[in-house]
């Protein structure tokens, strides 16, 4: 009975305490190994004499590194996993985001530690080693289809390090479980050839994918549309319970599982490149859309989706917003709307000055 009176605080510092009753036990294995959390390998991998240094090294120890990055199966799921960082960043660009994160991404949860010189040559020596050997011509080289080379493709470039499908992968990057309903394949493939031409200061990195991957990836892409959506609702459920339903934290939950902040931003600022869409040709500011427009209004625009008017009625075709009717639920449009209502910059209000006399 106590439960129906309790505060939010005691409902989520109740459920905090279930968790820890049965995380106790992994956690005080993973002490006895020697502090940190315990780095296995993965599913029947063996752990690379790179992985073992770096893991093993005091500098990463003492940072407590892998409190937050992934590497051989163990560490956490804050950054982006290690395991082929290596294949994704130059030593150059690894060395400036660790001297300065947010110079690189804004609002980033990586902090700056303020390493001297030597530490950063450390690092860089560490982390330049975290590869694989793609073998991504073998890849092409198969019999299977397009779409399938695609998602052989994306598993071996390691996306998952900062992309989500379903209830897999990390919230690094946009949530792609539904990309290809609100991507077409010719903006992929245009995004995906030089991503940093189409949104400056962007965290994806360029690969630099030959025409033939570049396009197996756009096939495999385009065919996310939904199908690992029942499996990401769910980890949305039992990540909810934690947080007592409360419609905000829910509600970023939803709007980034349909990939809203790929376009507009995580806190819905905007600012985002949509070749000719007036009047600037970028992605509108959702985040006082809530505060300025009724439910009823926003909910209209997530079932039914909206185009932006043209810049150039001879120009191409901008990004609209999807009509998500039939895949999107009332209750998941209305977590939304709490959601943009939550960041929703306050009104400004105006004072009128006083004559003088």
């Amino acid at each position: 009975m106590w439960w129906k009176w309790a505060s939010n605080r005691e409902r989520v510092t109740f459920r905090f305490g279930i968790l820890l009753a049965f995380a106790a036990p992994a956690i005080l294995l993973g002490s006895c190994s020697g502090g940190g959390p315990v780095v296995t390998g993965g599913a029947g991998d063996e752990i690379t004499p790179a992985q073992k240094r770096f893991v093993g090294s005091a500098i990463v120890r003492d940072r407590g590194c892998v409190t937050c990055h992934e590497v051989a199966g163990g560490g956490g799921s804050v950054g982006p996993n290690l395991d082929q960082v290596a294949n994704r960043r130059s030593p150059e660009w690894l060395r400036l985001w660790l001297r300065d994160p947010n110079a690189l991404k804004d609002g980033t949860k990586m902090p700056n530690f303020q390493f001297s010189d030597p530490e950063l040559d450390e690092l860089v020596g560490y982390l330049r080693e975290l590869k694989r050997d793609l073998n991504t011509p073998a890849i092409m080289s198969r019999s299977n289809t397009s779409e399938e080379k695609g998602r052989m493709l994306f598993d071996a470039y390691d996306c998952s390090a900062c992309h989500r499908v379903g209830a897999a992968g990390r919230f690094i990057g946009p949530n792609l479980t539904w990309v290809g309903k609100r991507r077409p394949k010719p903006w992929e493939n245009r995004w995906l050839e030089d991503p940093s031409a189409m949104k400056a200061r962007t965290f994806m990195p360029n690969f630099k994918l030959p025409q033939g991957e570049r396009l197996a990836l756009v096939e495999y892409l385009h065919g996310l549309q939904g199908q690992r959506n029942g499996e990401a609702k769910r980890w949305e459920d039992n990540t909810a319970f934690f947080l007592d339903s409360r419609p905000r934290e829910v509600g970023a939950m939803v709007y980034r599982r349909f990939g809203c902040d790929g376009c507009h931003g995580e806190r819905g600022e905007g600012g985002y490149a949509n070749v000719n869409a007036a009047p600037d040709e970028k992605m509108p500011v959702i985040a006082a859309a809530a505060r300025d427009n009724s439910r009823d209004v926003i909910k209209g625009i997530l079932f039914f989706g909206r185009k932006p008017t043209l810049l150039d009625p001879a120009g191409p075709e901008p990004l609209p917003c999807p009509a998500w009717k039939g895949h999107m639920t009332d209750r998941e449009a209305d977590l939304i709307y709490e959601y943009l209502l939550s960041v929703s910059p306050p009104k400004k209000k105006f004072r009128f000055k006083k004559s003088g006399g």
